[in-house]
């Protein structure tokens, strides 16, 4: 079957063209860490430096599209990318034992060597070493795409290896990272290999993800409304956020986006409506709001469901009309913003509104799980995944620096937002 599933694969991907793109990627990452980051000066290394560097390492980085080549979905915003290179640069102590685990000539030597930067980087709030492995995966992958899986997290490694039955020779749950990381790797290689499966580690992770074959071992299945088939996720109870770590901020950093969505909207001319609860924070952080916020919501909708409404953390209005609606989250569970959206469509589910969660780039993944559970899915209006999108604190605060909001329509936000996958 896997034999099979691969010759299907292999009749849209062009393995030469690919691989030819990634010699060329790798090129490029190589050149960067070796006179950048590793004998680089930190005075000499700009946000463009690396800006260039996070479109390869991760599919979300800033200027990359749905068919850009990048490593994978790596949940580190573009500010944290940033911050741990300029800080690589400038602590050659990391960025030295990082060079030894791309150099590593055997396993041991590998996971020994991460498993020293995850010790000597340890307290160091910078997305290098966190529980999945992300970072340090996607710099391995992008350092040597022939023998490094773009499946990063470590939790999907395990699925891969799991569904597949490839044999697992070392206590997975309660070895170091170092060992998880390289073990699962070559597991998965292997495995794939003995079944007759041959190419590029880039190859097979791209199979892996393929779409007849992410359905078989992800934890997503799909229901049938409408004659669609629409894709859900149901998360199981040792299920834990496939994250690096949530960049500072929380409470506090929640209302300075929700200030700024408001402001956004207002610069483009529509009235904003904010849930009473909340005027007095926001309006700390949004000082001028030059008679764009509403006193009061111009609708004629049951108690219901203006009482559902008027807690939306922000509305944007034309007129009589709500066009954008928007829920801030810091939370761990990003649950209480979706609820208040699949409230609104099922007590409205002929309401016109394009929803949206604003969330930390390092909580995108849990959005897309959380808004595609089956509860979400099965709404008389149709599924929240088609109706709400995602947009990350970094792509806001880039749309709200935009000195040109003021001649755009709202709908310039689209090109800000990612809808759930």
């Amino acid at each position: 079957m896997i034999k099979d599933l691969f010759s299907q694969f292999l009749q849209t991907y062009d393995v030469s063209l690919k691989d030819e793109i990634w010699a060329s990627q790798s090129k490029t990452f190589r050149n960067f860490w070796d006179h950048k980051i590793a004998n680089g000066k930190p005075e000499s290394l700009t946000d463009d430096d690396i800006d260039v560097i996070v479109r390869i390492l991760d599919r979300n980085g800033k200027g990359n599209t749905k068919d850009t080549e990048a490593v994978a979905r790596a949940m580190i915003a573009q500010g944290a990318w940033r911050r741990m290179f300029h800080g690589l640069c400038a602590k050659k102590e990391l960025s030295s034992v990082i060079s030894n685990i791309f150099i590593a000539n055997d396993h041991g030597t590998q996971a020994k060597h991460i498993d020293t930067l995850y010790k000597i980087n340890e307290g160091r709030k910078n997305n290098l070493t966190g529980q999945s492995g992300n970072a340090i995966n996607a710099m391995l992958a992008a350092y040597n795409p022939v023998l490094n899986l773009s499946v990063i997290s470590l939790k999907d490694r395990k699925m891969i290896i799991d569904y597949f039955r490839f044999p697992l020779s070392f206590d997975f749950d309660n070895s170091s990272t170092g060992t998880r990381c390289v073990e699962a790797n070559s597991i998965i290689l292997e495995g794939f290999k003995a079944e007759g499966v041959f190419g590029s580690a880039r190859t097979i992770s791209c199979f892996c993800y393929s779409p007849g074959v992410k359905g078989l071992w992800k934890n997503e299945l799909s229901v049938k409304r409408d004659n669609k088939e629409i894709g859900v996720t149901v998360p199981v109870n040792d299920e834990t956020d496939n994250i690096e770590e949530v960049e500072e901020g929380g409470p506090r950093e929640s209302i300075a986006m929700q200030a700024l969505v408001a402001n956004v909207g207002a610069k483009m001319g529509l009235k904003i409506w904010l849930p009473k609860a909340d005027r007095a924070r926001v309006l700390q952080k949004w000082g001028s709001h030059e008679g764009a916020l509403l006193e009061s919501l111009p609708l004629n909708y049951g108690d219901t469901a203006m009482k559902t409404i008027e807690n939306i953390d922000v509305l944007w209005l034309k007129g009589r009309t709500i066009v954008r609606a928007f829920e801030v989250e810091h939370t761990t569970s990003i649950y209480s913003g979706l609820l208040r959206m699949a409230d609104l469509l099922a007590i409205l589910p002929n309401i016109d509104i394009n929803l949206h969660i604003v969330a930390p780039a390092a909580r995108r993944e849990t959005v897309f799980r959380e808004i595609k559970r089956p509860v979400f899915s099965l709404l008389e209006g149709g599924a929240l995944s088609e109706r709400c999108t995602f947009i990350s604190y970094d792509n806001l605060i880039e749309l709200s620096s935009d000195k040109n909001l003021k001649f755009l329509k709202n709908d310039v936000i689209d090109k800000y937002s990612e809808p759930a996958e």
